[in-house]
């Protein structure tokens, strides 16, 4: 690690800074965890709650609708020039989010956000990469407005620049999080007088929430006040839960960020650094020794609301400074109730809309032109199977944060990469890439994902997938070691979150690896390539007796032998990568004019009666199937009286689900059988059909043929 000490030479605009960058907003996508980071210094995405669709805010699983954040960004904290105390703020307490020139949001964008990958078939591949995906941005403080529009109370800039990198892997113990790392320069040599900043705090200002934007009908406050909030003191994470909302159905999950590091001066600047214990003859600690004190991280609480006492909201930067710089009183008691308590049981009664603060520091100067780095991570986690349902949401222990617990300790060990004992250096046999230096983010991988295609059939799916993963390379070990596949599927009926599970296993003959089942069963007389598709498939497996309609979610992983270094078992790909949610039915009708009643047009659950098993909860995640259609129709519903009530056209090649359910309880990828589409009994007009008798026809595009067919709906 080295002392980091820039010279930054700048294309200076007018007014002291480089030309402004747009806003700009991506999402994290690397596994099934989904952060919204901006290059203006906000995280979330403040208006996820009346905009689902328009992508994440901090969404975990991905898929379900599960936000973790409304709003977040640094803070940074500092004695400018042996004087006042200013704080730079990328994201302050407000009801509707990042603004342009609102105050508080005191940073704004030096570049276009940018990408990197790992993967040398990503259109962002870059030997300089450090995550599978690594999103990067750049932004400024030194700005008072934003393209003309004056940023309000921002007069005192510490002249601070600073670039986000964020780093994202899919592998299964990666998956439900991102690190992000902060390279932070005093750039005061701009200013007339360059600048020290004394006794520097770098804060992250969070508003964690847990909700579901896809199913919650609260709205405002409502929709923030559910929350219970907690700290894992030996883990240096704040987290939050929803401890009391109405959303049904509804998954129970934590989201949390934490501080795993600093580098300042070749120190590895952070409590867990073993350095910083005392030495028994001195009294002193490294740190000590260096002239520096040893770093403190602390969070911090406020209502959302001015709040008052213990939890009055900082409005200006003495009182920002103060937040970061003071301990939280997490252990003291109020009224005969701890603030650990407090915080964990609000929301229960609706008054959990708390603010999360978590900052690491002093750092006793940053010099004009140096640079440290902050190291937070994002994360969240399910609570285990028996902590889930309505009656679980309040519960919080030990055992209820063990999935979450796990993430945690999963990050620390992929950020210290080789430096197993946490002290920011290389010590004798840490050194596992041998290349003298200290890497972090370094462990040991699974082979690469297999690339799979799905096939349907009534009541069948066969699953095909190539070889890919056999040739992987381990990137610690240097060794090809492959040793079998795995292939998984949900149970019927799960549609919100599905909990694929093992169902067959098939691996490497002839060593002490696994069972040793070989291939033979799966492997292709010959491979198999279908049109449009570049990926020849060396292996099929059939999963049959699934019933049509129903949505399953399949994937088939890779596996290999583990790694004696890092003392791992086999290391698997993640279920979640390659997953195709498929829903088996009859194919694309190619016998329409046949009368054989194998071939005739037919719709299910018929009668179909309202809440059918597969049906959600409002009246637009109602569903019921036409089946055996032919490849192109037209379907056009009619009431007994012959006016038309729904109409709309079925094209195997594209129709992918385009009713409310698929929106709230599916996600892409997903395979849907070319004969059948999906109908919400709702008329052109979004009208809810009543109970009664409705007739249908089919026509068939390329052929003109009509059929005919009847429909019962009972409510």
């Amino acid at each position: 690690m080295k002392y980091i000490l820039s010279i930054v030479v700048l294309v200076l605009a007018t007014n002291g800074a480089q030309a402004q960058a747009p806003f700009e907003r991506e999402e994290t996508s690397a596994g099934i965890f989904g952060l919204s980071i901006t290059n203006f210094g906000t995280l979330g995405k403040p208006d996820v709650r009346n905009n689902p669709e328009g992508g994440p805010s901090m969404r975990y699983p991905i898929d379900t609708g599960t936000e973790h954040l409304f709003e977040g960004g640094i803070w940074i904290g500092a004695k400018y020039n042996n004087a006042a105390i200013r704080v730079s703020t990328a994201s302050v307490t407000t009801g509707g989010g990042y603004a342009r020139g609102a105050a508080g949001f005191e940073f704004t964008a030096n570049a276009p956000i940018t990408k990197r990958s790992t993967d040398p078939d990503n259109e962002f591949f870059s030997p300089f990469s450090v995550g599978q995906e690594d999103i990067i941005t750049e932004f400024t403080d030194r700005r008072r407005d934003v393209n003309g529009t004056p940023i309000g109370n921002h007069d005192t800039p510490l002249y601070a620049d600073v670039r986000l990198e964020s780093y994202n892997w899919s592998f299964p113990f990666t998956e439900n999080f991102t690190i992000v790392r902060y390279d932070i320069t005093n750039n005061s040599t701009i200013h007339s007088s360059a600048s020290t900043w004394d006794s520097v705090f770098i804060g992250m200002y969070a508003d964690l929430v847990v909700r579901n934007v896809n199913t919650t009908t609260e709205t405002g406050g409502e929709f923030f006040n559910k929350n219970g909030l907690g700290y894992l003191d030996s883990l240096y994470t704040a987290y939050v839960f929803d401890a009391g909302s109405p959303d049904n159905p509804a998954i129970n999950t934590y989201g949390a960020m934490s501080i795993i590091g600093a580098d300042y001066r070749g120190e590895f600047f952070h409590p867990s650094n073993p350095d910083t214990v005392r030495d028994e003859l001195s009294g002193r600690t490294t740190f000590q020794q260096s002239g520096y004190n040893v770093p403190f991280i602390d969070p911090s609480y406020w209502l959302f609301s001015q709040g008052t006492g213990l939890y009055v909201r900082p409005n200006d930067d003495q009182e920002r400074y103060d937040r970061m710089a003071t301990k939280f009183p997490l252990d003291s008691v109020i009224a005969g109730q701890s603030v650990r308590e407090q915080l964990r049981t609000d929301g229960q009664n609706g008054n959990g809309n708390y603010i999360s603060m978590m900052s690491i520091g002093p750092f006793p100067t940053v010099e004009p032109g140096e640079t440290i780095s902050v190291y937070f991570a994002f994360s969240a986690a399910l609570k285990p199977e028996e902590f889930q349902g309505q009656s679980n949401k309040k519960v919080d222990n030990e055992e209820s944060r063990a999935n979450l617990t796990r993430t945690i300790e999963s990050i620390n060990r992929v950020f210290q990469g080789e430096d197993r004992n946490s002290n920011g250096r290389l010590d004798p046999g840490e050194d596992t890439d041998e290349n003298g230096e200290l890497t972090r983010y370094l462990f040991p991988t699974p082979p690469d994902d297999p690339n799979m295609r799905v096939v349907l059939d009534a009541g069948k799916v066969t699953l095909y997938w190539d070889k890919s993963a056999e040739a992987s390379v381990d990137r610690v070990s240097g060794e090809q070691d492959f040793e079998g596949y795995r292939v998984y599927r949900s149970e019927l009926g799960e549609d919100l979150n599905p909990q694929v599970r093992m169902i067959r296993e098939f691996d490497v003959p002839g060593n002490q690896e696994a069972f040793n089942t070989g291939f033979d069963e799966i492997e292709l007389d010959e491979p198999v390539t279908f049109e449009g598709d570049t990926t020849t498939y060396y292996y099929a497996f059939e999963i049959n007796d699934l019933l049509s309609g129903w949505q399953y979610e399949l994937s088939v992983t890779a596996f290999d032998r583990g790694s004696d270094t890092f003392e791992i078992e086999g290391l698997e790909t993640s279920p979640n990568v390659n997953a195709v949610r498929v829903f088996p039915g009859t194919p694309a009708n190619e016998n329409f004019t046949s009368s054989a009643k194998e071939y005739q047009v037919g719709v299910y659950p018929n009668p179909y009666r309202v809440n059918a098993a597969w049906d959600g909860s409002l009246e637009n995640e109602r569903k019921l199937y036409f089946y055996n259609l032919p490849a192109r129709a037209e379907v056009r519903i009619y009431t007994v009286a012959g006016d038309i009530v729904g109409e709309f056209t079925h094209d195997s090649d594209t129709y992918n689900g385009d009713i409310g359910w698929f929106s709230n309880y599916s996600d892409d990828p997903r395979v849907l059988a070319g004969g059948e589409h999906a109908w919400d009994l709702q008329s052109n007009a979004n009208q809810i059909l009543t109970t009664g008798l409705y007739l249908y026809t089919v026509k068939d595009m390329a052929s003109g043929e009509v059929q005919t067919g009847k429909i019962v709906i009972i409510k």
